[in-house]
């Protein structure tokens, strides 16, 4: 049964459905007179035991319930768990007898929203618990209907999200592919200016797909929807294979791409750590990369310090000789949507998925920069098998 929405005015603005389930008519009338007497209106159903009451419970929308503890058919925490397991949610107030302290707290564990002496039933008494299990009821039914309203918005985040990147990578690789086929002179020769021509587009058609991946990759971490594959990784194979993908890139730009392996040969050293391979070689390219972009003259180097029985953490070091990085780019840089003040900055995704891969594989990020000389990156991962 559905939670109704309650007016948050005051008790006189509204007519109060309210039923009392007691087996003893004295009682009943005693509540029904304190109702009466109150400055609110309401409108009373009277039921006699568990049964009737769950029937009418089931059968009419109530804002209250008021439930008598001893009942010919069972008791009210019996009858209390039943309306709760058939989804009513309304505040269910428990009436109970002078000396019936303790069964009142057992009665508020099971779920009663608060309890009502019948000895001390007076319309001002009455008033005053119907008007707190009210206000309470609002409240939680305010923020469940937040939660249900932010569940909605984020499903229609993510549909969007999801039509929007297939709709966008979907014509760049094909737009990519025929840039390719151009250059490659399939449909004739071109001259070699139209040609630069074509890499210059196909470059930023490069930029933006990967833009639109980064998008793809932060929604899923922000929705806690990433799935790892956590296994052995191999830090010298994995760079290795990087840096291979790479060097073609630093090339074209005159720049040196290279590694280098601390303590290689040392019997101590482990340069193994447990991890999703694909997300540590989006790690590691994505701050490779970013150094190509930055960087003009030079050289950029991955450096692998391996963990050993004294120092139990692999660091992987990405250092560059580029434009660098101001101080007040440096405070945020990690930051989802965070753009730089240089002219070659982009959507600011990057380097937040960067943090959000280092984070899910329990280490850690850091930057040292100087404008002018270059940057290192610097990445602290735990080695739990030496730990262990």
């Amino acid at each position: 049964m559905k939670t109704p929405i309650l007016a948050t005015g005051p008790l006189m603005d509204k007519i109060f459905k309210v039923l009392i389930i007691d087996d003893d008519r004295v009682d009943r009338l005693t509540v029904i007179r304190a109702f009466k007497g109150a400055d609110f209106r309401t409108e009373l159903t009277e039921a006699i035991d568990c049964a009737s009451g769950i029937a009418i419970a089931n059968s009419c929308q109530f804002d209250c319930i008021f439930i008598d503890y001893r009942l010919p058919d069972g008791n009210g925490i019996e009858l209390l768990q039943q309306l709760r397991a058939q989804g009513i949610r309304v505040p269910i107030v428990s009436l109970t007898g002078q000396s019936d302290d303790q069964v009142a707290v057992e009665l508020m564990k099971a779920g009663a929203s608060d309890y009502l002496s019948k000895a001390q039933i007076s319309p001002a008494q009455l008033r005053q618990v119907f008007q707190n299990v009210m206000r309470v009821h609002n409240a939680e039914v305010a923020v469940e209907l937040a939660n249900q309203q932010r569940e909605e918005l984020l499903a229609q985040k993510e549909e969007f999200i999801t039509r929007m990147t297939h709709d966008l990578q979907t014509p760049l690789v094909g737009a990519n592919r025929m840039l390719d086929l151009l250059c490659d002179g399939v449909f004739g020769d071109l001259p070699a200016a139209v040609k630069s021509n074509l890499k210059v587009i196909e470059h930023s058609n490069q930029d933006l797909l990967q833009m639109v991946r980064n998008l793809v990759e932060a929604y899923t971490y922000d929705a806690d929807g990433k799935q790892f594959n956590f296994v052995p990784i191999d830090l010298i194979q994995l760079i290795t294979e990087v840096v291979s993908e790479l060097t073609p890139i630093a090339l074209t730009k005159n720049l040196q791409l290279g590694s280098e392996i601390i303590d290689r040969d040392c019997s101590d050293a482990n340069f193994q750590i447990a991890g999703d391979r694909l997300e540590l070689k989006r790690l590691i390219t994505n701050l490779v990369g970013n150094s190509l972009k930055f960087t003009d003259f030079g050289k950029i180097s991955i450096k692998l310090t391996p963990s050993t029985p004294t120092f139990p953490t692999v660091t992987i070091g990405v250092a560059d000789t580029g434009s660098g990085i101001s101080d007040s780019d440096l405070s945020n840089l990690f930051e989802r949507f965070r753009r730089g003040n240089h002219k070659r900055s982009n959507s600011g995704l990057g380097l937040y998925l960067c943090r959000q891969i280092v984070e899910a594989h329990g280490g850690k990020i850091s930057v040292r920069s100087q404008v002018g000389v270059g940057s290192t990156f610097a990445i602290e991962f735990p080695d739990i098998y030496r730990s262990t």
